[in-house]
């Protein structure tokens, strides 16, 4: 009798999209963020994205009892942006220019995970690798400025998919009023939120074995049990993506092998088989599907187990050259608000 196999693995990768932001508070430093429509951001795509002007709606955090910020240094870094090279933000111009000044233009002030930071002074005019914001005094006309930023993205960058792209603000502050004057070191999560818009996506591909169990012909059920090993087939399917995604394997025949023709209604016509996803097992009078929720691959190839398990032998089934069945791996992106619950490399 000639082999026995399962002859085709497909893959299925559709579109997504996003949405999610937050904002923390702190005893002074900044928050701000801009509406309008988004610039998109693909990693997956060649050319980043372009340097684009963004102008954000600033606020000063003053503390409570009456207290000003006066001057806040500050620079920028993503969490999530472990190597995030080539990213360049450079605040270029501010509004109002009557009472605020803003010292350290036309400098990247992006800073990656890792990455050596620069010391605060709020003494300098010219601070080298961040910005300064002088508030001028203590009205209320200066709680707010408009400071428009140029933004570069690299391509490839393991962001995670999202409506806007936030930066954690890392500051030195000093103010006066409600008491004595004070001076504040700190990070504010997500404090800066520009309107980049990251797409949910992914890329996918399938390595390791073709799932051919070969000739089974003269086995029996006993001999496919006692040499299981041989009788498994596995490989990986292997993610990237930039936000949590859902896996969802199906059979054409119901995890069953079966010939051109043959009726798998009729035990004598098929084969059973186990197939595992994720660690997840599906066969025949089982589960007959397995859908799996994937926390965010990121940007590095994620390595899912696939495989599939030979049940019976063939020794009492119908004689054909070819017994066979296709599982179909569906994967998709989810929306950007969406949390994968499973680590799916175990």
């Amino acid at each position: 009798m000639t082999p026995y196999s399962i002859a085709k693995l497909l893959l299925a990768i559709f579109a997504g999209s996003l949405i999610a932001m937050r904002c923390d508070a702190a005893i002074c430093g900044l928050q701000g963020s801009a509406t309008g429509e988004a610039s998109l951001y693909d990693p997956f795509r060649g050319g980043g994205l372009p340097t684009s002007r963004i102008s954000l709606n600033i606020k000063r955090i003053n503390p409570s009892g009456g207290g000003k910020t006066d001057l806040v240094a500050f620079y920028l870094t993503a969490r999530t942006a472990t190597t995030a090279h080539n990213v360049a933000i450079k605040a270029v111009s501010y509004q109002p220019t009557n009472v605020i000044n803003i010292y350290g233009l036309n400098q990247n002030i992006f800073y990656s995970a890792g990455s050596a930071n620069p010391s605060l002074l709020l003494s300098s005019k010219t601070p080298t690798g961040y910005a300064i914001v002088d508030f001028g005094g203590n009205s209320s006309g200066s709680d707010n400025l408009t400071l428009a930023f140029d933004i570069a993205l690299p391509a490839n960058l393991d962001v995670a998919a999202s409506n806007r792209l936030a930066f954690d603000l890392n500051y030195r502050c000093s103010g006066s009023g409600g008491g004595k004057p004070f001076e504040e070191t700190g990070s504010i999560a997500d404090a800066l939120s520009f309107p980049i818009k990251v797409l949910s996506g992914l890329e996918a591909s399938y390595s390791g074995h073709v799932l051919d169990f070969g000739e089974v012909g003269m086995m029996s059920d006993a001999d496919i049990s006692k040499n299981q090993i041989a009788y498994t087939k596995a490989g990986w399917i292997n993610v990237r993506s930039s936000g949590s995604f859902t896996l969802k394997l199906t059979s054409q025949n119901d995890y069953l092998l079966t010939f051109p023709g043959g009726d798998i209604g009729k035990t004598s016509q098929t084969l059973k088989y186990t197939a595992r996803l994720a660690g997840k097992a599906v066969t025949r009078n089982g589960s007959d599907t397995a859908t799996i929720s994937c926390v965010r691959a990121g940007l590095t190839t994620m390595q899912i187990p696939v495989s599939a398990e030979l049940n019976e032998g063939g020794s009492l089934k119908a004689a054909s050259s070819s017994y066979s069945d296709i599982l179909s791996i569906t994967i998709s992106p989810d929306v950007s608000d969406a949390s994968g619950t499973t680590q799916c490399t175990n």
